[in-house]
Formats: structure tokens, sequence, C-alpha cells
């Protein structure tokens, strides 16, 4: 491929929005698309130069204002937060069974995260500040098609996705099945006094109640968690495996007074 060309143009999806209904809310996005294994290869990035700009930004940022945390190393990232809940007198189970392979496996995003990742960073650039998405992710009975459900939003948490409830339903009933909810855990660059920087991709409480909603209404298979490098993923049938430790909220005032310098 030429420089600074997407590897994603040789693939035939692009997750182009269907026409939306007016009940769906700002940032939703729904697509069908054809099947390509390189979709779901990690390291198959779609990246281009706002990729690029972007973990230029995050490997300069992080390192620089975090005391030299690598961000691109996963493990990395999960001690140094781990290490502030601890302080902070928290549990640290959630963080322990993934650093022990207890469950599922992180590795690089592959190619359908980077495309949905992008989308977010489109509306709302990630070096301005950490955003998130959701977005159901489904395939049909012979791996012929895949249907997306996105929503992308401005704030460190995914808007509300009812509105996928009746599609979803139609789509179980035509043969699809719902191989997983994406979920995006960004890199904040803004909690220095804390040392927080976020990043890591372990579901907190409302994500694992999310996920069990997930298994009991549309019987999905997967949860994803990506960070914009790396994605940790992992089979719903091991959801009991975690305790629900990391609770949205609970760090912005707990984040560490003595945490320490990592």
């Amino acid at each position: 491929r030429r420089p600074g060309e997407s590897r994603w143009r040789r693939l035939p999806a692009t997750f182009r929005p269907r026409q939306r209904p007016s009940r769906f809310r700002e940032g939703s996005r729904a697509s069908c698309e054809p099947y390509s294994s390189s979709l779901f290869q990690d390291g198959f990035i779609e990246g281009g130069k706002s990729y690029e700009e972007y973990m230029s930004w995050l490997t300069t940022t992080i390192p620089r204002d975090f005391h030299g945390l690598n961000p691109l190393d996963q493990r990395a990232c999960l001690e140094h937060q781990r290490a502030i809940f601890k302080n902070a007198g928290f549990p640290t189970h959630d963080w322990d069974v993934i650093l022990n392979g207890s469950v599922g496996m992180i590795g690089k995003m592959n190619c359908a995260e980077s495309i949905l990742w992008g989308l977010q960073n489109d509306a709302h650039p990630q070096k301005v500040a950490a955003t998130e998405f959701g977005a159901y992710i489904l395939l049909d009975r012979g791996n012929r098609s895949v249907n997306v459900y996105l929503q992308t939003g401005p704030t460190l948490s995914v808007p509300g996705m009812s509105w996928v409830n009746p599609l979803i339903t139609a789509d179980l009933a035509k043969g699809y099945r719902v191989l997983t909810f994406l979920h995006l855990h960004p890199f904040d660059a803004s909690n220095t006094k804390y040392q927080d920087c976020a990043g890591t991709c372990i579901p907190s409480g409302p994500d694992l109640n999310a996920f069990a909603f997930d298994l009991k209404q549309f019987k999905a298979e997967q949860a994803w968690i990506t960070n914009g490098d790396a994605s940790f993923r992992f089979d719903l049938k091991d959801l009991s495996m975690f305790n629900g430790e990391v609770e949205r909220g609970v760090t912005e005032v707990y984040r560490g007074e003595t945490a320490p310098a990592v």
C-alpha cells in the first residue's frame, strides 16, 4: 500500500450508516455490511492521519504526565490503576483475574474496532477530551453479513441505547447472533492530580450489569472493551469471574490522594 493509505480501503465494508428513523438519537448509526474475516483480525487497523496523530499525542502525553507510564503496555496500565485502587482501600480482584489470565485475553485492536473508534474520534476527538461509544456487532447464521449498531457520544459514558432493542430482536428472528457488545474505555489525560489516566480494558460494575442484560436479553456471546490501541475480549459465560469492583464515579472521589508514583 502507498504511505498514508488505509489498509481498510481494500475491504468491502465501510460501516456506512443506513437511513435512520427519526426516533434514533443523535450519534446513532446502523450498518449492514458483507462479512470479511479481516474485520476481526487483530492489529489490522483502519488508521489514517487522524489515528496516527492521536497515537503520537497518546504516546507523548501519557508518559510525560503519568510518571513514565507506557499506554501501549496494557499490563503496566492495569498494574498502575490497580495500585491506585488498592491504595484507596478497594479490592483488586477484577484486575487480578485479567492480569493472571483467568478470564479473557488482551490483544491489539482489530479492524472493526478501529473503524468504530474512528467514527467516535471523528465526532468527538479523543485528544480534546476522553469520550465513549458503544456498539453491538451481529453476524448472520452463515457469516455472510455483519450488522452494527453504534452509539457515539460526547461524554465519559455511552448514551442510552434502548433504540437498538427492537432492531436486534428483529435481527435475531432472522437468524443473526449477537457476537459482542463493544465499549470504548478511553485514556483520560486530564486526571494528572490523582494519576489515573484510565484507558484500562477492565469492565466496571455498570459494564457488567449491561453485559448481563445482553446475555439474558440477546444471548450475546462476548464482551469487548477497547482503549484505542488494545482490546480485552471475554466470553460472557465467564461473566461471574468478575465482582464489579470498578464502579463508575467512585474513583472521581478516591483516585489516589495517596496513590504511589508509578
